[in-house]
């Protein structure tokens, strides 16, 4: 299973993806059979660079976000979002462990080779037409509502994001 065609998100077009690049977790066999009480990210990206460990980009994308001063649903909202990207991670790493057999064949051979030993993640937020100077304040929550999933992980300093539809195309997310 793959993205071979882009990904209608929250107004935003995900994809075109290098072939068996992307896991369109939120439609795989894994999560349709525990789907029940159990949020979860769009989709999965695998990066590779030469000489460097792959990185798998966890993306959930939102048209809008709650305002930091309006608690708790700015509160609920940040928590929501950390249950879809850490759920989205886990659920990959537990097919890639055979601990879903009904799902193992939708992985890419690519998603298939990585070695779980070297594989880093991104765990990332997408908000379309969000303005640039409200995404540090998300970041910030965001990274802080993560930061045990990172530390128990041992995932790279960066490996939280918020971003929007700007910084989406600039890393090649959206059309």
């Amino acid at each position: 299973m793959n993205c071979e065609e882009p990904l209608l998100e929250s107004g935003m077009t995900f994809g075109p993806f290098p072939d068996d690049h992307c896991f369109p977790i939120e439609k795989s066999a894994a999560y349709r059979k525990i789907k029940a009480h159990t949020k979860i990210a769009e989709l999965l990206l695998l990066r590779t660079t030469a000489r460097k460990p792959p990185v798998i980009w966890v993306v959930e994308a939102k048209s809008s976000t709650p305002r930091p001063e309006t608690h708790p649903n700015f509160d609920d909202f940040i928590d929501e979002i950390r249950l879809k990207l850490s759920n989205a991670m886990n659920l990959w790493l537990a097919v890639r462990l055979g601990r879903h057999p009904e799902a193992e064949w939708e992985l890419s051979e690519p998603f298939r080779q990585v070695k779980l030993e070297e594989v880093d993640f991104r765990l990332l937020l997408v908000i379309n037409d969000h303005p640039e100077q409200g995404l540090p304040q998300l970041n910030e929550a965001l990274s802080k509502a993560l930061r045990p999933v990172v530390k128990t992980w041992a995932l790279s300093p960066n490996a939280v994001a918020v971003i929007n539809d700007k910084g989406a195309r600039k890393r090649k997310l959206i059309q």
